[in-house]
């Protein structure tokens, strides 16, 4: 599918739909420091004036997680933006800037593994990062009729419009006065429609996975279902350049339990233009609990998905890359194996 320009840019005004949201992240991981970020801002679902920050940034063990999240009716002039965060589209597709300038909460990952995140002492953090695009988009609702997709974009509970790219990442991270210069790769969405209680299947569950090589290479896929297991949306794909493959789905990372680095995932696509079939080690985790809010953090017992966000290392045909990986799922308890 090709896109309009104008469909990577944030929308003037709502449409009439109860719940409307629009969202936007950039997840980049810079394997050279051990350093990630998960960079989401979105409007407040019935409250199309309010914008959403929500950042997490993954340190290296011993300096925990930085989290901040805050709300802004932001300027028509200013968006996409909150109270701290600034995405530039320079170039739809193609360039993006983003900004944060915030005070940030520090979280030993084993504190934010088993309990929810509280408040406490901020430190002064700001990122300046640009993001090259590398490859087409891939669309989330046409992936799904491809004969190596399933379910519908239609279905889903937390939008009706989504498209995935890859790029590489470059700029500057400061935390509490000390500078770090930044350069990765990673994985970014934008995501229009409903989002909520209410709006189409009962969502159970989902993985996502992104990847891009120093090559220009790279893959990516994901899958959602509802409670009972069945697949509500699923597809993978294939970069090589400019060309994009649609690929099918062999084998997805499911979350079973938590675990800061070191688990071993299963990854398998199969497509015309070749297959994938890693196993990749986690390096970094960040989670949330699914419940109201979505609070930061897991939560011992909750009955609903946990969701884990991060980046696993790996080779693909001999190559080294870092996969962006994105998880949920029930967990009934806080199962161990922690920081490792």
């Amino acid at each position: 599918m090709t896109w309009a320009a104008d469909a990577d840019l944030v929308l003037t005004a709502p449409p009439d739909v109860p719940e409307w949201s629009e969202n936007l992240l950039f997840a980049p991981y810079d394997a050279s420091t051990g350093i990630g970020m998960w960079l989401h801002l979105g409007t407040v679902p019935g409250d199309w004036q309010t914008w959403e920050d929500r950042v997490l940034i993954a340190m290296p063990q011993e300096q925990g997680a930085l989290t901040l999240w805050s709300y802004h009716r932001t300027d028509p002039s200013r968006r996409p933006a909150g109270a701290n965060q600034t995405f530039r589209c320079l170039e739809p597709f193609r360039s993006w800037e983003v900004e944060v300038d915030g005070y940030f909460l520090r979280t030993p990952y084993e504190k934010m593994r088993t309990g929810l995140v509280k408040d406490g002492t901020k430190l002064p953090v700001s990122v300046r990062l640009a993001f090259d695009c590398v490859g087409p988009v891939w669309d989330a609702a046409a992936a799904a009729v491809e004969e190596t997709g399933r379910g519908s974009m239609a279905e889903q509970s937390w939008a009706n419009e989504h498209y995935q790219q890859l790029y590489r990442a470059t700029g500057s991270i400061t935390v509490d006065g000390v500078d770090l210069p930044f350069n990765g790769t990673g994985w970014r969405d934008h995501s229009r429609g409903p989002r909520g209680v209410g709006h189409g299947a009962d969502f159970g569950g989902h993985a996502i996975v992104g990847c891009l090589l120093e090559s220009g290479r790279g893959f990516g896929l994901h899958r959602y279902w509802s409670p009972d297991g069945s697949v509500t949306l699923e597809g993978g794909y294939l970069v090589d350049g400019s060309a994009l493959t649609p690929a099918q789905v062999v084998e997805v990372p499911r979350l079973g339990h938590l675990q800061w680095s070191g688990e071993k995932v299963r990854i398998g696509l199969t497509s015309s233009a070749g297959d994938v079939a890693v196993t990749a080690t986690t390096a970094s985790t960040l989670w949330m609990t699914m419940g109201p809010s979505m609070p930061y953090g897991a939560r011992p017992g909750w009955p609903g998905p946990t969701y884990a966000v991060g980046w696993a290392r790996c080779e693909w045909d001999g190559e080294p890359a870092t996969v962006y990986l994105e998880r949920s799922d029930p967990l009934p308890t806080i199962a161990d194996t922690g920081v490792t």
